[in-house]
């Protein structure tokens, strides 16, 4: 069977729910409905990897993101890149990345994401640089707030280092734009 790369239309919803209990990862009640219906408002995309009704992976969009920088800055963000363990290691996270930095592409010159810290994101963090990705020189945040010197925070899933790329040949200085 063919992999395809679609956006979530609304007989992929409750698909969705399905696949993710399935594989023990439930999202909140709501979640993908919720994606769903940002997505026709036009604020975001989310984009599935599916091959026939087996879900590989998928990752949203985001036009106007809660970081601050980069919703100051009009700078589109990746959010969400969820691969099924089975589906790992062959290249699908890479396909959706390509699919979603040719989307933003047509809007914006540069594209961000987030990445956690701890060992859980390793392989997004080697990922993320070895495509180009670079930290967008603040500091790291926890809950979309900076971390400031000698804090404590916990490490989970909230404590992210944001980082851009440019998708453009021109050159791009977001480190000294307004935030």
């Amino acid at each position: 069977m063919k992999e395809i790369i679609e956006m979530l239309t609304a007989d992929r919803v409750e698909w969705l729910n399905t696949q993710f209990s399935a594989f023990g990862w439930p999202k909140r009640d709501g979640y993908f409905q919720w994606c769903y219906e940002v997505q026709q408002r036009g604020e975001q995309i989310l984009l599935l990897c599916r091959t026939g009704e087996n879900l590989n992976g998928y990752c949203r969009i985001v036009w106007s993101p809660d970081y601050p920088p980069f919703c100051a800055a009009h700078i589109p963000e990746i959010q969400d890149l969820n691969v099924v363990p089975a589906s790992r290691r062959c290249g699908v996270a890479t396909r959706l990345m390509d699919m979603a930095e040719s989307i933003v592409a047509e809007r914006s010159p540069v594209i961000g994401i987030g990445v956690g810290l701890h060992p859980g994101y390793c392989t997004a963090q080697r990922m993320y640089v070895l495509r180009g990705y670079i930290p967008d020189a603040r500091p790291v945040t926890y809950n979309n707030t900076f971390v400031t010197e000698g804090q404590i925070v916990k490490l989970d899933d909230d404590l992210v280092l944001h980082l851009t790329k440019n998708l453009s040949n021109l050159p791009i200085d977001i480190a000294n734009s307004e935030a």
